[in-house]
């Protein structure tokens, strides 16, 4: 397995430990493995990644001027075959430091959109999948600002956003316990390693 340049990056949005998110970016992980695909579980809020500071540097130069643990992933991003983000709700959207995150992909969408020199392949097939986690029971706009923010994410990494599994009502049954959730989840990963498969061959 080269962890170096993993099949898939696993991005773990949540600041908890062992808690929902956390625990869905493990099964995914070992479910992965269990097909023989390289991957990576980056615990965003254990790295040094700062915010973007809309300098203008990458609208110059297709780059990131920061050099952080955000530095390497962007060649990880070029070199996968999918990226799969798990994330809290936060006010109707994405947790501060996986916003944070897809502020920085700012240094790609420059390089493809304002230099039109890309940084990424953009003829490469990527498969994204994103799964967002609520704690409170549904309601109509609680996934809507993730969701728009993800879509963006997904096309600046350029990766073909297939799945978006949306889990609420984690303060009274967690991902652990919700059978009916982990029933479509476990359908959605085994098609998703069968995409994934589909480019390695």
């Amino acid at each position: 397995m080269n962890i170096d340049n993993p099949n898939i990056l696993i991005i773990n949005g949540s600041p908890r430990k062992n808690k929902n998110c956390y625990s869905i970016a493990k099964v995914i992980s070992s479910k992965l493995k269990e097909s023989n695909i390289s991957n990576k579980i980056f615990n965003i809020y254990d790295m040094d990644i700062e915010y973007c500071t809309a300098c203008g540097f990458c609208d110059k130069t297709g780059y990131c001027r920061i050099k952080d643990d955000m530095t390497p992933m962007y060649e990880m991003f070029d070199n996968c075959e999918g990226c799969i983000v798990i994330s809290p709700v936060h006010f109707d959207c994405i947790s501060a430091k996986l916003k944070t995150v897809v502020d920085r992909t700012q240094a790609i969408y420059a390089s493809k959109y304002v230099l039109n020199q890309s940084s990424i392949d953009r003829n490469k097939k990527r498969i994204g999948m994103y799964i967002a986690v609520g704690g409170s029971k549904p309601y109509g706009s609680q996934f809507m600002g993730g969701q728009i923010v993800m879509d963006f994410f997904f096309k600046s990494i350029n990766n073909k956003l297939l799945y978006k599994l949306h889990l609420h009502s984690t303060d009274d049954l967690s991902y652990d316990n919700n059978s009916e959730f982990k029933n479509i989840f476990n359908k959605s990963v085994e098609e998703y390693k069968n995409e994934i498969i589909s480019i390695l061959v």
